[in-house]
């Protein structure tokens, strides 16, 4: 392991793992961009080209059902950031037919990964000298499984989850910036702002998380500057800025969602889901429960950690089956849990949250900063462990949370490593744990039915995956 990824092979390596990345997105399909007529996976083409008309519906005939109906126009509830990306579609004959989604997908998957490799490599020069074997750990951890490897499903839904990842990586690797180094404090927050409006723009859970999270940090910086009498003007002109962008990110979504609702708080209008027409229960259930209720909390926890909703009983029922029939639309397949996917991560997060209780590890600004921090990025995961329907991809929103405290994790985890012999065996069981079954489960991801997972599981989970996958 201490020589496994010299300067070289590290190199080749994240070299392999890009090839692997694009062969699994758009390899493995007939035809990595197909021409469509019409379709769910043209809906942000077709929303380009009604925003160059000043327009911010949809052709009803790609969105389909996923469509809301409004003033006598289809609108889709997605960001409009994925639409610009096809923005060179425009230039080209017949270019609002090409599906990008897959080359979209592929895209954002190596941005991803290629930004958690910058934080890595700015953590891992803070490790303790004689623990190499822990940054090797960590690339392998982060090529080969978790979000980089359980999100490699091409679909419009998955393109706007792994594009607000991107978004969200960006931010935890300045986040960590700015608290393992002031110097880079005034340079982070404005490309946490940039991070932040640009996640708003694709998935709003998630861009609500970065938003709370940066404001939090300005409020620590300002009370830091005025408590210690440090008014640097340095830092507080970027702070403005930092603010200045943040409210442009915020009039700019406020101007779409009146194009689009009405009403620049209401980001989708469910009450006007064509989809209700085919689930007319999922009205009565939102009128009674709301899209987010504390009720679902224990039901997000075992959905996202414990996947014992997908088996059942001695008597032929899921577990807890009535409890999410009544409580929410949706729970999606496949079954997993952070704790096989994610488990390095996990652990290492643990110790970074025992680390705040030795006074001497960490100085007090330290603290505050990454708490700060720490709350807005649990603002996405209570939002979904909160919310009406349970989707895997939804996980997205807990990985800012996951990675941002495991990369700050791992720095303790480098000093205790040399006391505790079990420490490393440990760490690589989790990570063949986590590749393993990352990998298992993106096999299961793509040939899953999107939809309540017991309108499909009859003879339960096993069955339903053996049929699938023709054994």
């Amino acid at each position: 392991m201490l020589s496994l990824f010299s300067h070289k092979n590290k190199y080749i390596y994240m070299t392999l793992c890009i090839i692997w990345y694009f062969g699994d997105i758009l390899c493995w399909y007939r035809s990595p961009l197909p021409v469509e007529k019409d379709g769910l996976a043209l809906t942000f083409n077709s929303m380009m080209q009604h925003l160059l008309h000043g327009q911010f519906d949809v052709d009803p005939d790609t969105v389909g059902k996923e469509g809301f109906l409004h003033n006598g126009h289809v609108y889709a509830y997605w960001g409009v950031l994925p639409a610009f990306f096809r923005l060179p579609l425009m230039l080209l004959h017949n270019g609002l037919h090409i599906d990008l989604t897959r080359l979209s997908c592929a895209i954002a998957a190596i941005i991803m990964f290629l930004i958690n490799c910058k934080t890595l490599d700015y953590i891992s020069n803070k490790f303790s000298s004689d623990t190499p074997w822990l940054k090797n750990l960590l690339l392998v951890a982060i090529s080969l499984s978790g979000m980089q490897i359980c999100f490699l499903c091409s679909s419009l839904y998955q393109e706007v989850c792994l594009w607000a990842l991107v978004f969200g990586m960006l931010f935890v690797h300045w986040a960590l910036r700015t608290c393992l180094n002031e110097e880079d404090t005034p340079k982070a927050l404005i490309w946490m702002s940039i991070a932040s409006v640009l996640a708003l723009l694709t998935r709003v859970s998630m861009g609500i998380g970065l938003y709370a999270a940066e404001g939090l940090l300005i409020l620590v910086i300002l009370w830091r500057c005025r408590s210690a009498h440090l008014l640097s003007r340095r830092w507080l002109q970027y702070s403005a800025l930092a603010i200045l962008i943040l409210i442009a990110g915020l009039a700019i979504t406020a101007e779409i969602n009146i194009q689009r609702w009405g009403n620049p708080l209401t980001f989708a209008n469910y009450s006007l889901y064509l989809y209700n027409a085919d689930f007319p229960d999922r009205m009565i259930r939102t009128q009674q429960y709301g899209l987010f209720n504390i009720q679902r909390i224990p039901l997000g926890l075992i959905y996202f950690f414990f996947p014992l909703w997908a088996f059942q009983d001695s008597s032929g029922h899921f577990f807890f089956q009535n409890t999410f029939t009544r409580l929410i639309d949706a729970a999606e397949l496949p079954p997993s849990s952070f704790f096989l996917t994610d488990g390095i991560f996990l652990l290492l997060g643990g110790i970074f949250l025992l680390s705040f209780i030795k006074p001497k590890l960490q100085t007090i600004n330290f603290k505050v900063s990454a708490l700060a921090i720490m709350a807005g990025l649990t603002i996405p995961a209570l939002l979904m462990l909160m919310a009406i329907s349970m989707n895997f991809r939804y996980r997205a929103e807990f990985y800012p949370l996951i990675m941002f405290m495991g990369f700050m994790g791992a720095l303790p985890a480098s000093r205790i490593s040399t006391k505790n012999k079990w420490f490393k065996p440990t760490c690589i069981s989790l990570v063949v744990i986590g590749v393993i079954a990352s990998h298992f489960t993106l096999l299961l991801y793509d040939v899953s039915a999107l939809g309540p997972a017991t309108r499909f599981m009859k003879n339960g989970v096993v069955a339903y995956y053996l049929n699938h996958l023709g054994l």
